[in-house]
């Protein structure tokens, strides 16, 4: 059965559960049966890494912020990276951005207002 992630709102509160369920629509029956909170997203979990994490020696920057854009269409997408290794540069999330994401399945042209928090 497939894993799912299961976001459910309540007022300011916000829960995430995960289950294996037949499908959406069985996640979605589940928790309007059950639960007085409403499901907000309900996303299927394709990848997970059971491993142990790796001990926290603080050697990265704790964020990087910036802005994705599509020159077409416009559009501008704000993204939000965390604990970025200390050997990366901005060319390198530039890069990395450029050839691995997408807004709204259009390819990412550039990389503006780019911002390390160390």
């Amino acid at each position: 059965m497939p894993k799912y992630k299961i976001q459910l709102k309540q007022g300011k509160r916000t829960l995430v559960d995960y289950g294996e369920f037949k499908s959406v629509n069985h996640a979605l029956a589940h928790y309007n049966l059950i639960s007085t909170m409403k499901v907000s997203e309900i996303l299927k979990v394709e990848y997970e890494d059971l491993k142990t994490p790796p001990i926290d020696d603080y050697n990265y920057r704790s964020l990087f912020k910036g802005m994705i854009k599509n020159n077409t269409s416009r559009k501008v997408k704000q993204v939000i990276f965390h604990n970025i290794k200390m050997g990366k540069s901005e060319n390198d999330i530039y890069n990395s951005c450029i050839t691995n994401m997408e807004i709204d399945s259009l390819a990412v042209d550039s990389v503006t207002a780019s911002l390390f928090k160390t």
